[in-house]
């Protein structure tokens, strides 16, 4: 579509198709002030963005700071009147039971620690008297003393 322009000179009027160089000036002034308008918006948005962003770093860092500090009550200890007791019923039962048996048969020459005590390992419990093994080991004592003989 062509655009016509009046042009009124001294006595006359015309009407004459528009060169266009108004129209197109008209529409690059608007699309600048467009483009500016739009800028100015994003870069309003941007700032009140990254100044948000700074505010809660600062806030962050100040309530750190604060709740860093370490409070510390004293007190001085001081003699006070025993608490009252409770006696409740329980029964404790270890978690493992380890029975313990001899390596011999006899009979107990001596006792060393009683049931319950406390003892590490390698201590001698008790003392057994076994006279079987006793008459065992002097029979092979006397066996040897014979072998040793016969031998000489």
């Amino acid at each position: 579509m062509t655009d016509f322009a009046i042009e009124e000179t001294d006595n006359r009027v015309e009407i004459v198709p528009s060169n266009g160089q108004s129209n197109a000036s008209q529409h690059a002034r608007r699309r600048w002030i467009i483009s500016s308008i739009i800028g100015v918006v994003v870069m309003a948005v941007l700032i009140l963005g990254i100044r948000s962003r700074v505010k809660a770093a600062t806030d962050l860092r100040t309530v750190t700071a604060q709740m860093a500090v370490l409070s510390v009550s004293v007190v001085q200890p001081k003699l006070a009147a025993l608490a009252q007791e409770i006696i409740l019923p329980g029964n404790i039962q270890p978690f493992i039971s380890s029975p313990v048996y001899a390596r011999t048969d006899g009979y107990l020459k001596r006792w060393y620690f009683d049931i319950g005590a406390h003892v590490k390992a390698g201590q001698l419990l008790a003392t057994i008297q076994s006279p079987e093994i006793d008459e065992q080991l002097s029979q092979a004592r006397s066996t040897l003393a014979t072998a040793q003989a016969n031998l000489n």
